[in-house]
C-alpha cells in the first residue's frame, strides 16, 4: 500500500470522526428543541484495492446523516396531539360556564324562593303597601339575575367566536407555512440526502396544525406532505393550499359557521366532522353545551313568564283592574334558511309555556310534507295540515308556498331568555284577588259549602252574578248571564261545577232551598286568592315536568355532568399523548448521557485517526531522507 493511500485513509477516518463529533454537537445542542430528532451519521466502507497480496481498504465514507425517526409513532403523537386540544378546549371552557352558573351572586333559585316567601307575606296580608311593593322588588330580582345570566351566555357565544377566529387564522399561516417548508425540502431532497431539520420542523408543524384542526399526513418519497382533516377534506395537496374562514349560516345568519375553502370550492365543515383540535373543541362547546345552557335557561325563563303571567291575568290588582303581565320575554321567532326557492312565511306563538322544550325546531319541506325536527334530539313530526301545536308552540304558515328542500329555523328556547324585563309597574298593580267571590244564602239549612274557588279564564260574564239552588232531592239548578239557566243538575259531593269562565268544587250536603251565589268581589284588595294561587306556583311542575327551582337544578346538574365528563376526557387524552410523545422520544429523541459518551467515542477515534496522519507523516519524511 502506498503513503498516498495511508493518507487517504487517515484523511477518511479525521473527517468521519469529525463529522460524527459535528453530529453529536448538534444533537447535544438541541436536545431542548421542540420537535427535533437525534441524527447519527452513517458510515460505509470505501472499499477496497486490489493487489497481489489481497485487497487493501481504502478508509471510510460517510454514507448520510440520518435522524431517528419512527414515522407510526410521530403520526401516533400527531393524532393525539388533536385530541388533547380539543379535549382540553371544550373542557377550559365548560369549567368557566360551570363557574359562571354556580356564582351565587347570579343565583337564579334563590331569587325565585325570594319571590316565592314575598308571595307568601302578601297572603297574610294582601292589603299591605309595603308587602306588594317587595314582591315587585322580587320580580326585578328575577329578572335581573336571568338576564345577568342570559348576557354572561352571549358574552361566552362572543368569545367562543372570537377565539375561533384567532384559529382559524393561525390554522391559515400554519398551512401556508407549511406548503413553503414543502418547497424547500423538495428542493433540498434534490441533492439525494435528507434534509433532516428541515423534515423535523415539517412534522413540529404538522403537529401544531393538529393542536388546531385534527389532521393526518400522507409522506411522499421527497419529504413532502399533503395534509387532510379527519372528514377528508385537502387541506394541503401539492401546491393548492385550503384557505378556512367563517361564515354565518345559512339556517341561522347569527351562528358562524367553519368553511373549507380549496380550489373555489367551499366546504361547510360540522363539528362532527372536525374530530379534535381547538377549533373542533370550541365548536362542540358552543353547537352542544353553551347551547344546552341556553336552551335549558330559555325554556325555565318562559315558564316563568307565561305561567305568572298568566295567573296574574285571572286576578284583580288593588284597584280592581285586571292584572297586568309580570314579566316580559322574547318571543319564538322563525327565520327561513338563506337558500330558500319558495317565499313561504312561518310564524310561532307560546300556546302552552309549561310544556315547552329546551330546544329550538327546523321546519323543512321535502316536496310533499312538512317535516318539524326537535334540534335538541332530532325528533321528526310530520305535519299535514297547518296551524300545528308542537311542545306547547303553534307553529303557522302565515303566507306564501314552500319549495321542496326550503327550510326554516324556528328559534324558540334560544330567545326566550334575551330582552328579560320587569313588566310590573308598581305592588299596587299585583292582582291578589279574584273578580268575583262566593256567598251562601242566609237562610240555608243544609251544611253545602265551596271547598275550592277558582278563575280560570276572563270570560266575558265571568263577573256576572250567578245563583246555585238545590230543591233537597240531589238536584240544583242555576241562573245568571252566560249558564244558560239550567235545572235538574245532579248533586254530588265533591263535583266541580263550572261556569263564565271559573270553577268551584262543592262539598256537603244541602237542604232544599238552599243558595250559593257567586258575585263580583267587594273590595279585590283585600282579597288574597289569586296571591295564593301565585304561592302556590312554586311547587307545581309547571317546566315541562319540573318545578321552577327543580328546573333550574336540572341546568346546574347538566352543566356538572358535561363539565367532570369533559375534565376526566381531558386528562385522559393528555395523559395518552404524554405516553405517545414518550414512546417517540425514546426513539427520537436526545439522551445528553449517551451523547457524551459517544463525543468521547468519536473523539477518541478522530485522535486515533490523526495520530495515523501523523504516522504518515512521518514515514514519508523518512522515505523523503531515505531518497537524499
Amino acid at each position: 500500500m502506498s503513503l498516498g493511500g495511508l493518507f487517504g485513509v487517515g484523511t477518511s477516518a479525521l473527517n468521519a470522526a469529525y463529522m460524527q463529533l459535528q453530529t453529536t454537537g448538534h444533537n447535544i445542542a438541541n436536545v431542548n428543541t421542540p420537535g427535533y430528532s437525534r441524527q447519527e451519521v452513517v458510515l460505509g466502507s470505501a472499499g477496497a484495492n486490489g493487489t497481489g497480496a489481497g485487497f487493501i481498504g481504502r478508509g471510510v465514507e460517510v454514507a448520510t446523516v440520518k435522524r431517528r425517526y419512527d414515522q407510526f409513532l410521530n403520526a401516533e403523537v400527531t393524532a393525539t396531539t388533536a385530541a388533547a386540544a380539543g379535549d382540553k378546549t371544550r373542557a377550559t371552557q365548560l369549567a368557566r360556564l360551570d363557574d359562571m352558573l354556580a356564582n351565587t351572586d347570579v343565583g337564579i333559585g334563590a331569587a325565585l324562593d325570594d319571590l316565592t316567601a314575598s308571595f307568601a307575606d302578601v297572603v297574610n296580608r294582601p292589603f299591605d303597601a309595603s308587602a306588594r311593593n317587595v314582591v315587585q322588588r322580587r320580580v326585578e330580582t328575577v329578572v335581573e339575575r336571568i338576564g345577568s345570566v342570559s348576557a354572561g351566555l352571549d358574552n361566552m357565544l362572543e368569545d367562543v367566536d372570537q377565539r375561533l377566529q384567532q384559529a382559524v387564522e393561525t390554522t391559515n399561516n400554519q398551512l401556508r407555512t407549511l406548503a413553503d417548508l414543502n418547497n424547500l425540502i423538495a428542493k433540498a431532497s434534490g441533492s439525494g440526502q435528507t434534509p433532516n431539520d428541515l423534515l423535523d420542523r415539517r412534522d413540529a408543524l404538522v403537529e401544531e396544525i393538529s393542536g388546531t384542526i385534527q389532521a393526518s399526513a400522507f409522506h411522499y418519497p421527497d419529504g413532502t406532505v399533503s395534509l387532510f382533516a379527519a372528514s377528508g377534506q385537502a387541506l394541503l395537496v401539492g401546491g393548492a393550499v385550503a384557505d378556512l374562514s367563517l361564515s354565518p349560516s345559512p339556517d341561522d345568519a347569527s351562528k358562524l359557521r367553519l368553511v373549507v375553502t380549496t380550489n373555489g370550492r367551499d366546504v361547510p365543515m360540522r363539528t362532527e366532522m372536525l374530530g379534535g383540535g381547538t377549533i373542533g373543541g370550541l365548536l362542540k362547546f358552543r353547537d352542544e353545551d353553551l347551547d344546552a345552557a341556553r336552551f335549558r335557561l330559555g325554556q325555565l325563563a318562559a315558564s316563568v313568564a307565561w305561567t305568572y303571567n298568566r295567573q296574574q291575568s285571572l286576578g284583580r290588582d288593588a284597584n280592581g283592574q285586571v292584572g297586568e303581565p309580570m314579566f316580559g320575554f322574547a318571543q319564538p321567532r322563525v327565520t327561513e334558511n338563506s337558500g330558500n326557492v319558495g317565499d313561504a312565511e312561518f310564524s310561532a306563538a307560546i300556546t302552552d309555556g309549561t310544556v315547552l322544550a329546551a330546544s329550538d325546531y327546523q321546519i323543512t319541506f321535502n316536496g310533499s310534507a312538512y317535516l318539524v325536527k326537535r334540534l335538541s334530539d332530532d325528533t321528526e313530526t310530520t305535519v299535514s295540515s297547518w296551524p300545528a301545536t308542537i311542545d306547547g308552540l303553534t307553529l303557522d304558515l302565515t303566507s306564501g308556498t314552500a319549495q321542496a328542500g326550503d327550510r326554516f329555523l324556528v328559534r324558540a328556547a334560544s330567545e326566550y331568555a334575551r330582552h328579560f324585563t320587569t313588566e310590573l309597574a308598581s305592588g299596587q298593580r299585583l292582582a291578589t284577588g279574584y273578580a268575583v267571590t262566593t256567598t251562601q244564602g242566609a237562610t240555608n239549612a243544609g251544611d253545602v259549602s265551596v271547598r275550592k274557588f277558582a278563575v280560570e279564564s276572563n270570560d266575558t260574564n265571568l263577573t256576572a252574578p250567578v245563583t246555585i239552588t238545590f230543591d233537597g232531592a240531589g238536584n240544583f239548578s242555576v241562573s245568571g248571564t252566560g249558564t244558560g239557566n239550567p235545572t235538574g243538575l245532579a248533586y254530588t259531593a265533591g263535583m266541580t261545577i263550572s261556569y263564565n269562565g271559573w270553577s268551584m268544587e262543592l262539598r256537603g250536603v244541602p237542604a232544599a232551598g238552599d243558595t250559593i251565589q257567586v258575585v263580583p268581589t267587594p273590595d279585590p284588595a283585600v282579597d288574597n286568592r289569586n296571591a295564593r294561587a301565585l304561592l302556590e306556583l312554586a311547587d307545581k311542575p309547571l317546566v315541562d315536568g319540573y318545578s321552577y327551582n327543580s328546573a333550574f337544578s336540572q341546568l346546574l346538574s347538566d352543566i356538572g355532568v358535561r363539565t367532570q365528563a369533559a375534565q376526566a376526557s381531558a386528562s385522559l387524552s393528555e395523559q395518552v399523548l404524554a405516553d405517545a410523545r414518550s414512546a417517540r422520544a425514546e426513539v427520537s429523541g436526545v439522551n445528553l448521557d449517551e451523547e457524551a459518551a459517544r463525543l468521547l467515542q468519536y473523539q477518541q477515534a478522530y485522535q486515533a485517526a490523526a495520530k495515523l496522519m501523523a504516522t504518515a507523516q512521518s514515514m514519508f519524511d523518512t522515505v523523503m531522507q531515505m531518497s537524499n
